[in-house]
């Protein structure tokens, strides 16, 4: 467990300032899930606005450095009415069961989402403290958001710078010549063809 604390510790990752894409840019990843987008349709503003969207977003789905979680952990126990003390070894245990949930995910917006959960069976889920593996449950969905907005982004990017394909020559006088005898032969064949198949 400690080589988990000190993985997390090293972690860089910030997710400051992220926010899930919404209005144009929800709509266009919406568009290339569903194969309605066009490269037409990436005017540069709008390839301007999924740059900076993704960028945000990546930084988003990068792990989240040990003292986020701790720092999430101990704000979630001033809220919640069984709270341990969230000492490193009780981060530690939750930086591990979490260890795929990303950056983006450890935001104030997720701690109020615990809180706010409806009561199960009777018991008051949202006002206790998580074991590791409800918050994990409640974290993963907010982590499968951000992933699947970096996919969508890359998808719209990917479509814009690829290239594109060589516009067709209009034929010339000689392979319009050639063309058109092809055809004539192809026509006589088929006219053979049929007065054989009428004549036995």
């Amino acid at each position: 467990m400690a080589d988990i604390a000190k993985i997390h510790r090293g972690a860089t990752a910030k997710a400051a300032g992220y926010v899930p894409a919404s209005g144009d840019l929800r709509a266009l990843i919406s568009a290339k899930r569903e194969g309605y987008l066009w490269r037409s349709d990436l005017t540069p503003d709008r390839l301007a606005a999924v740059r900076q969207q993704l960028a945000m977003a990546e930084a988003a789905a990068n792990p989240p450095p040990f003292e986020g979680i701790k720092t999430w952990l101990a704000k979630l126990a001033t809220l919640v009415s069984n709270a341990p003390v969230p000492s490193g070894e009780i981060c530690a245990v939750f930086a591990e069961v979490c260890s795929d949930i990303p950056d983006g995910a450890w935001t104030p917006e997720t701690r109020i989402a615990w809180t706010r959960q409806a009561d199960r069976n009777g018991y008051p889920v949202g006002s206790r403290w998580p074991a590791p593996g409800e918050l994990y449950a409640h974290l993963r969905p907010f982590a499968e958001q951000i992933r699947s907005e970096v996919t969508g982004l890359r998808e719209i990017l990917a479509l814009a710078e690829k290239p594109r394909e060589p516009e067709r020559k209009r034929p010339d006088a000689q392979e319009m010549a050639r063309a058109g005898a092809l055809a004539d032969a192809v026509i006589r064949e088929l006219k053979a063809a049929t007065a054989e198949g009428m004549n036995p």
